[in-house]
């Protein structure tokens, strides 16, 4: 959600639309629980710094349970943007596709005017990126370049990563605390010399993002792997999945 944008420029408008999204739905339009997890956190299940958080759901606590669309609709009330027209943008694949007009009809729930619209697969990243194309909200997928939290938290909401009018500017929401933007940069400091210290930062500073609302986080997906019986010494690395060249097959 575009954090300089109305309507999502106003907080509870942003939590608005965590609590009212079924994200159980979502796991559906996926492909199903054997696929995909509900979700409320940035960092995902497993991750260093990972410590299991969810405020956007009828019971906050450590999971996700059901949406709170009563708690959304008075949160859109309090924000002042009731009946804000707003445009979600998604790429054109199927499942992207329909989880932009999925949002869009919980939009409309919760009290905005709002429509889906679909662009090309092949510019939908970078469009989204530009503030020049004033995007409001969006439908993206992010997944780990390597296993470090600030891979998803500095990368994704750090003010560093912020570049307005480029095509390269790869903190969509247009996120900058800089109070949490600190944190980060000494989470980032700590990792040269206590790993777990760092990690216990980097849980803090989920939470605090996940608190800010500049995005919602839908699900992660599960990554499976298909072997055979004959398939033997199956290795796996959190940096680079199934390390095939270790393997053998009988």
């Amino acid at each position: 959600m575009n954090v300089n944008l109305p309507p999502f420029n106003k907080l509870k408008a942003r939590q608005a639309v965590n609590y009212a999204i079924d994200r159980n739905a979502l796991v559906k339009i996926f492909g199903g629980p054997k696929l995909a997890v509900p979700s409320c956190q940035v960092l995902p299940p497993g991750f260093p710094g990972y410590k299991a958080y969810c405020p956007y759901t009828k019971n906050p606590g450590t999971t996700w349970s059901a949406p709170d669309v009563a708690k959304a609709k008075r949160l859109v009330q309090e924000s002042g943007e009731k009946g804000a027209k707003v445009v979600v943008i998604s790429p054109d694949d199927e499942v992207q596709k329909a989880v932009g007009v999925y949002l869009a009809s919980v939009l409309n729930q919760i009290g905005f005017k709002a429509t889906s619209k679909t662009i090309s697969g092949n510019i939908a990243f970078t469009y989204v990126q530009n503030t020049k194309n004033k995007v409001q909200i969006n439908v993206q997928q992010w997944y780990q370049d390597y296993p470090a939290a600030s891979d998803f938290l500095h990368i994704l909401f750090g003010c560093e990563s912020f570049h307005p009018g480029s095509d390269s500017s790869i903190n969509i929401a247009g996120f900058c605390d800089k109070k949490i933007n600190a944190e980060m940069n000494s989470a980032l400091k700590l990792e040269q010399t206590d790993f777990p210290g760092a990690n216990a930062a980097w849980s803090k500073i989920d939470h605090e993002v996940t608190d800010a609302s500049p995005s919602a986080t839908l699900f992660t997906p599960r990554h499976i792997d298909f072997l055979s019986k004959r398939v033997g010494n199956f290795t796996f690395s959190k940096q680079f999945y199934w390390l095939v060249d270790q393997s053998w097959v009988q």
